[in-house]
């Protein structure tokens, strides 16, 4: 876990880029099989396509583990907002507009996410959905190395702060912790 916290009273959480070193060697072990067919000459026409497919697909997926391991997402709050860098783009939520974050586990896949409702959401069949089986219309995908509950708990002490309005200077950090 990584967490920096700034002189702005900000708090920095970084991705895991140790998740991405399966999917690289997962990605690069296929992008060879796939390229072991296309330069073999015991191999049809129709294999050496799949071998093509199998290459470029596979090729792709490692150079994203790749870029992922470099840059990883991170997770910045304060008491006035969130931003989220995840894959290069930078998402930005007032932390005002949210409703009290809380905790989903996915029945399916066995994952626990922090959820919570954004009101500049529209009112689309999909939020209502989400809404209905999460609690809410927003899903964070990563922990940013800390427990999704301990997470959650940063996420409501800060929206709690903010909607507050305690904006002393020689608290700024306070709380946050």
């Amino acid at each position: 876990m990584s967490d920096d916290e700034d002189r702005g009273g900000s708090i920095v959480l970084r991705a895991s880029a140790a998740r991405w070193v399966w999917t690289l060697i997962g990605s690069l072990a296929f992008a060879l099989f796939g390229g072991a067919m296309i330069l073999s000459e015991l191999t049809g026409a129709v294999a050496k396509g799949i071998g093509v497919v199998l290459f470029v697909l596979f090729g792709l997926c490692a150079l994203v583990a790749l870029r992922e391991m470099h840059a990883p997402g991170s997770l910045t709050i304060s008491r006035d907002d969130m931003n989220i860098v995840s894959r290069g783009r930078l998402t930005t939520f007032a932390l005002a507009d949210c409703s009290r974050f809380s905790t989903w586990r996915n029945p399916s896949r066995g994952s626990t996410h922090v959820v919570f409702d954004y009101a500049g959401d529209p009112d689309t069949e999909l939020t209502r959905t989400n809404r209905k089986l999460m609690g809410g219309s927003r899903s964070l995908h990563e922990s940013y190395g800390v427990s999704t509950e301990s997470l959650v708990d940063l996420l409501n002490q800060a929206r709690t702060a903010g909607l507050s309005g305690d904006r002393d200077e020689s608290d700024e950090t306070d709380d946050l912790d």
